[in-house]
């Protein structure tokens, strides 16, 4: 990383700035009170755009949520190219232009709502009406008839409609007769909420007093909805039925228009929303940007490897109006360094790793290549199966098409895990479990770990032995490149330590002269000499440490093992219950469990074997990770 200084003219920081963004190398260091991507009240108050390009940023994402559009993973690069070709450069024009956009935009999409929620509510009225109208039917139909007949439907709880009809009834007697005696009949029925109705039918001279008891019962006349206001009861029936049976192609039509009015427009927003983020970005590193009457000044990083490009680019584009001066960075006198990840693409997807820590440190060792190299190994060597291997290969195969880079990435690293599977399963003679051996008369190449447990265990622990001695050593330099005494000592210490171990073993199993036992006692020596120089009485105890992290190593064989069993297992069902439905079923399900397990397992023991016993030998934190001035979405 080298620190840099840039210079311009403040007639063309917008020119130079932009320039930058689009370059995406630098890694600007924060002036105090300004921290980009936030909006401080200084940052506002000091630039007469800033507030409004983000209330308008803020007020298209509203809009993109308003039409629920969240078809971000499509949304490729030349689409948004093509929307910012036919914005203004000026961001004071685009930003008008932008308004009037939203405004034609609202005005459409709130018409499509209202229509939408009219279409609902007449439905909802509707069908409450037919409901009333379908239970009071057969009451309609009979006093349809009556010529002179007042027929009504009320509102009335069950206790008013008794003292309806008994204060009615009582009435009758009371009431002059004629060419034709007064009547009056009723119906009553109660719909599925617990509101109660009442359909009276009442000649002329009843009506008055109907109406005045069922007031004094707290009842309340029954309309019709306002469209049939003035239509008989039984004649809007019939109309209100064939209007609910073309509501919901109506109401699916406004569904549509939305969602046609949803996928025109949302991509559009989107592409704006992501212009409008860009210029304000591109603003805020204006705002902050130390200057004077006519210059200009930024302060940060760029990577080694763009420098020589970066200057080039800005000479070229923009000649005398920018400067550009770099040094190389020192941690004393700059603070802290970013560090940038730098992998080949190979190896590139085995970063996922490293986002669960924070970020190594600038002078540290990034052993991201390493775990690309040793976690598929580990993994493949628990598994260890060609049939299991296979179907890794099929589920990250699927996941590396995703554009996603979270499982994109997994789909890398289990591509990796399925082809050390297949190999260590040819080296086990493993297809499915023992299936390999009975149906394809299958042999080991190397040894049947199902049987020959102790060689398995015994390669664990020389693996591990091996791992954990890199990391030692990457320790070990690591300490004398950064001249951390301490660290370089006692990982030095420890590395001839068990170096010392490792050759007494050998010269034992060998059984040779005693005398050749003189240089493992002086790697002791020297091992104890740099663990107490180094670490004192602490680093004795973590060269003991360093052993037990190396037996743990024999997770290797333990899980390898017990998958193999239990594949065995499955293929075990098959010979109890036969070539039968609940045979197959249940060799298919510990399978599957298998499989599951398969995954997960040698998945979380292999970075375990990282994150603690490997990594722990010479991993530093680091402080600030390189995040450069670019655009940060990640599209197609």
């Amino acid at each position: 990383m080298t620190r840099v200084s840039i210079w311009g003219i403040c007639s063309r920081k917008s020119t130079i700035i932009g320039r930058l963004y689009e370059l995406g190398v630098f890694h600007p260091i924060e002036r105090s009170g300004v921290e980009r991507g936030k909006e401080t009240e200084k940052t506002s108050s000091g630039h007469p755009l800033l507030e409004r390009l983000r209330s308008q940023r803020g007020r298209v994402l509203r809009m993109i949520e308003e039409l629920s559009w969240d078809s971000w993973k499509q949304l490729t690069d030349v689409f948004v190219e093509n929307v910012r070709y036919n914005l203004s450069s000026d961001l004071e024009a685009m930003m008008d232009e932008v308004d009037r956009s939203l405004e034609r935009i609202q005005s459409r999409l709130n018409r499509i709502r209202e229509e939408g929620k009219s279409a609902q509510g007449d439905f909802q009225e509707l069908r409450r009406a037919n409901s009333i109208l379908t239970h009071a039917h057969a009451f309609l139909e009979q006093e349809s008839s009556i010529p002179r007949g007042d027929v009504a439907i009320w509102r009335i709880s069950r206790q008013g409609q008794h003292a309806v009809a008994t204060k009615i009834n009582g009435d009758l007697d009371f009431l002059p007769g004629g060419h034709e005696r007064p009547w009056f009949r009723y119906h009553s029925f109660e719909l599925k909420d617990g509101s109660s109705f009442l359909v009276t039918s009442a000649s002329p001279e009843v009506r008055p007093g109907l109406v005045a008891a069922v007031l004094d019962a707290q009842g309340t006349p029954w309309k019709l909805p306002f469209h049939y206001e003035g239509a008989s009861l039984a004649d809007a029936s019939s109309r209100i039925r064939r209007l609910l049976r073309g509501l919901p192609a109506r109401m699916r039509d406004h569904k549509t228009e939305l969602r046609v009015f949803s996928s025109q427009w949302g991509a559009n927003l989107a592409a704006v929303y992501m212009l409008l983020d860009e210029r304000l970005e591109q603003l805020l590193m204006e705002v902050s940007a130390e200057e004077n009457e006519e210059f200009f000044t930024l302060e940060g990083w760029i990577p080694e490897n763009d420098l020589a490009r970066t200057e080039a680019v800005l000479k070229e584009d923009l000649g005398d109006a920018v400067l550009l001066r770099s040094r190389e960075a020192r941690g004393d006198v700059d603070g802290p360094i970013p560090t940038a990840l730098r992998n080949r693409a190979l190896f590139r997807p085995f970063e996922l790793f490293l986002k669960f820590l924070r970020v190594p440190d600038y002078n540290a060792y990034d052993p991201t290549t390493l775990i690309g190299v040793f976690f598929p190994f580990f993994a493949g060597c628990m598994i260890g199966d060609i049939g299991y291997g296979v179907l890794v290969l099929w589920l990250g195969w699927y996941l590396k098409q995703k554009r996603s880079e979270v499982p994109h990435d997994i789909g890398v690293i289990l591509i990796f895990m399925a082809f050390w599977s297949v190999v260590w399963g040819a080296l086990y003679g493993e297809v499915f479990g023992d299936i390999g051996h009975r149906v394809l008369q299958m042999e080991p190449i190397w040894v049947d770990r199902a049987h020959a447990v102790l060689p398995v265990m015994v390669f664990s622990i020389v693996l591990g032995t091996a791992h954990v001695l890199l990391g030692l050593f990457i320790g070990m330099v690591q300490g004398i490149r950064n001249r951390h005494r301490h660290l370089w000592m006692e990982r030095a210490g420890t590395l001839l330590f068990i170096l010392s171990l490792v050759s007494a073993l050998t010269l034992l199993r060998l059984q040779l002269p005693s005398s050749f036992f003189s240089v493992p006692i002086v790697m002791l020596v020297f091992a104890l000499t740099f663990l107490i120089w180094g670490g004192g009485v602490g680093g004795l105890v973590e060269s003991l440490g360093t052993v037990g992290n190396i037996i743990s190593y024999v997770r290797l064989a333990a899980i390898g093992l017990s998958s193999a069993m239990l594949a065995m297992v499955a293929s075990m069902c098959v010979d109890i219950f036969g070539v039968s439905i609940l045979g197959l079923f249940m060799a298919f399900s510990i399978h599957l469990l298998n499989f599951v397990l398969a995954i997960g397992g040698s998945g979380l023991h292999s970075a375990r074997l990282h994150y603690v016993e490997f990594m722990g030998k010479f991993y530093e934190n680091g402080t600030l990770a390189y995040k450069p001035f670019a655009k940060r979405r990640k599209i197609g």
